[in-house]
Formats: structure tokens, sequence, C-alpha cells
């Protein structure tokens, strides 16, 4: 029997184990952080075989920290993607510097390495590639501009947990990587975010930004200005009950990429571009297509929901500029990711697939 319920763009999952382990939480009668959070970040650790990581409430905060981590703030300029979250450019002002919004690859939806050149001025002390949708952005390049005007690199990885390109994975592969548990993530802790390094001294500074300018709890001696930004042993308990499942969840993710792909390629109104390779995966599956908004219109009325890109940073009140981005105008204007929540069904995926293509075939 066919189901006709809403297939929502993606909501969150979450089962009888992440309720018990934040009821055993509260019951502990310990809330604040502690060691839930530190027995997550040893998780991290290992997981990702770096020898640091500090929780944060988000993956907006984690950039703006990691950021001021690395000296940037008042007077300072900072490379953004125009694609993107707009967390990404706030989190830059959060630490009193200012965006410079840089043009992307139309294919790979990332920063394009040629504009950040161009782009840099003689206040810039940090770029911030995405990795959209967990398609690695180009480090190598990005590296080359950073080297010769003594740039940090901050990697937004907010759409790429456990992603890798053939480097490693995504995230490490800087001075530090910044993550996302929002509810439209993987997983997630409903709001919340890490920040992983290998540097030692922006760990410290990570903890003492997050904590009242003090490196242990234990001390009410508070040598530098910092502030609250610590994640509660509950929202860390969700987290750590929710990662057990993300090998399952990333698998998962790729087979519903393969079902799309495998039904909806052959279309010529639907442009897929590549999908991440060495051990890589897309969070949401994503396309390109000139008839995108009818699309959206067509199947919202069916009560399939997709997911079009955010408008292009400069496009945005709060960002606007005047400046030429061609590429993100047409990744913003063509993008959109289909539906993928972790408990979408084969039928839900078959649904979406034939609805979408008696789409473009009775607009031919």
């Amino acid at each position: 029997m066919k189901s006709n319920r809403e297939i929502p763009w993606f909501i969150p999952v979450l089962d009888d184990a992440d309720s018990e382990a934040v009821r055993q939480t509260v019951v502990s009668g310990f809330v604040n952080e502690g060691p839930e959070n530190r027995a997550f970040e040893r998780e991290l650790q290992s997981y990702f075989d770096v020898p640091y990581a500090v929780t944060m409430p988000s993956c907006t905060t984690s950039i703006a920290l990691a950021l001021k981590a690395l000296g940037v703030g008042h007077g300072d300029t900072v490379l953004v993607p125009t694609v993107t979250f707009i967390g990404t450019a706030s989190a830059v002002r959060l630490t009193g510097a200012e965006p410079i919004l840089v043009d992307v690859d139309p294919v790979s939806f990332n920063m394009d390495p040629a504009d950040a050149a161009r782009r840099v001025q003689k206040n810039t002390k940090a770029i911030v590639p995405v990795h959209l949708n967990g398609r690695p952005a180009a480090l190598p390049a990005l590296r080359k501009i950073a080297l010769k005007h003594n740039l940090a690199i901050v990697e937004d990885t907010a759409e790429g947990l456990a992603s890798k390109s053939g480097e490693g994975w995504l995230g490490t592969l800087s001075d530090a990587g910044c993550f996302s548990l929002a509810p439209t993530k993987i997983i997630t802790s409903g709001q919340g975010g890490f920040v992983l390094t290998r540097r030692e001294d922006v760990r410290d500074n990570l903890i003492r930004l997050r904590d009242h300018g003090r490196l242990s709890r234990s001390s009410d001696v508070h040598p530098v200005t910092g502030f609250n930004f610590k994640v509660t042993d509950m929202q860390a308990a969700l987290a750590r009950s929710q990662f057990k499942k993300l090998p399952g969840r990333i698998e998962r993710s790729r087979e519903i990429d393969r079902r799309y792909l495998d039904g909806l390629s052959d279309l010529p109104e639907m442009i897929f571009t590549p999908r991440p390779e060495d051990g890589g995966y897309l969070m949401w599956p994503d396309f390109k297509s000139k008839q995108r908004d009818a699309l959206v219109e067509s199947l919202k009325a069916q009560g399939i929901t997709l997911r079009p890109f955010w408008p292009a940073l400069h496009n945005q009140p709060a960002y606007a500029s005047s400046s030429a981005y061609p590429g993100a105008d047409e990744a913003s204007r063509e993008g959109c990711w289909l539906p993928c929540s972790p408990n979408i069904t084969d039928e839900e995926l078959d649904r979406v697939i034939d609805a979408i293509r008696k789409f473009f075939k009775g607009n031919k």
C-alpha cells in the first residue's frame, strides 16, 4: 500500500536510546558542562585521530572562536565563500572582523581559489573555506594563498561531518575545523558543534574563550577575557548517543544518493555535479536545474519538499555587495537539495523520483 504522507526535505531522527541517554544525565544531577562533554571530546579525538576536540554551542560559535583563537579581530578581514549558510559570515563579524565574499565554482559549489587570490587585502588574516554539503573545498590551492599571505585557515565543516578527501578527514586539514550538530545535520544534539585542531595553542585559546578566560573551572583566576559558550551535558549525552549511529547514517546517505542518481541522472534538465570520492559523501543529495523553482513548487503541491540553495551572501541585505560573483549566482539560482531524512523509505524515494520525472516530461 502506497503512503501519501508528506515527504519533508530533512527532519532529525531520534530514538529511545537518545531519550535514555539524556534521561540518565538528568537523573545524575549534573547537567552543566562536565563528564559527558569530556567523554564526547575523547570520542571525537579517537575517531578523527586528532589530539584536540572542543565542544561548542554551534558551528557559528565554533568558527568565531576558532578565528579569535588564531588572533583574528577588529580591523581584520576574512575570506568567505558567498555561497554558504549565513552563519559562516556572521561568525566572522562576531570576532569584530569583516568577511570578504569570494565567488564559488558553479560545479563544486565551493570557494574559487583564483577569485580568493584576487580578493586578499592587506588586513586579511584568514580563509574560511566551506566544504559545502560534504564536497571537499580546494584546500591545496587555498593553502598556497594562505602561505603566500601568512593567513590562517579554518574549515567550515558544518555539512561535512565524517566526509573525506584524498588528504583525510575534512575538518582536520588546517589550523582548525568546525562542525555542526544542528537538527538538519546527519546527527544532532538539538543545537551544538565542536572544533577539531592539531594545535595545542588553539585548543587552549578555545577553552579560555569558551569559559570566561580560564583553562580550568577549578580556577577563579581569569587571565584573559572569555565568554560563556559551554555546552550542557544533556546536549553532549544526546550527541554521544547520535554519534554511535553515524556510520549507518553515512551509508544510508550514500544509498539515498545512489537511488536518486539511478532514477534521475538521465534527465537532461537536471545536472548532478561530481560526487565526492576517497571516502567522501554528500550529506544532502544536490543537483542543478534551470527549472528549479517551478519544480520546487510543483512537488510542494504534491506534499514533497525540495530545498533550494540559500541566496548567495552578496544578495543578502546584511552582506550586500555590488561586486560580480557569476559562479555563485548560477549556483544559488539553480542549486537544490533532494529529500533525504535518515528515515526516508525507498518507497518515498521512488515517489520523489516519479514526481520529478513526470514534471519534466510534462514540461517538454
